[in-house]
């Protein structure tokens, strides 16, 4: 602990970070954890679905031959991403809100085709078409609060302020 002192001429204990032997970075090191953990999380999600959940719907040759290696590479770009938060480079910010962005985007996306009334998640499960469209809601929704959060994080961990 640090004695700093006061104008008036009063001696005050406090912790003061422009006296800290730390770099300033070091004291954000949580906040790249939690982005990176999050990022992860999110990508492990995306790279699943494109790598197991795609091939096995019945779609369009050519939709196929594009939405299984974008969405594949999209899931491993979260991992370059959560890397980058990890070894605390400076891309890693604008990469993971750029995922952020394209993520949120598409996940808006089908809660809009889903609120005009098509199923996107009835004609792949083998639930109940009400409970598979409650859970295929509930799982958009939880993936743009996580892609919110990461983004808010790895953002905050680079900011000078």
């Amino acid at each position: 602990m640090t004695v700093i002192s006061a104008p008036m001429g009063t001696v005050r204990t406090g912790w003061d970070p422009a006296r800290s032997p730390l770099p300033r970075y070091a004291h954000r090191r949580g906040t790249r954890g939690l982005a990176a953990f999050v990022i992860g999380l999110v990508g492990s999600v995306v790279l699943g679905f494109g790598a197991a959940v795609l091939p096995g719907i019945s779609l369009d040759r050519l939709a196929m031959s594009w939405l299984i290696p974008l969405t594949v590479a999209f899931g491993i770009t979260h991992f370059v991403a959560a890397f980058g938060l990890i070894r605390r480079r400076d891309w890693s910010a604008s990469l993971t809100g750029y995922l952020a962005a394209i993520g949120i985007g598409v996940a808006a996306y089908g809660l809009l085709v889903t609120a005009t009334g098509l199923d996107p998640f009835g004609a792949t499960s083998s639930l109940p078409g009400d409970q598979a469209q409650a859970q295929g809601i509930g799982l958009l929704l939880w993936m743009i609060g996580l892609w919110t959060v990461g983004a808010r994080f790895a953002i905050r961990a680079f900011s000078r302020a």
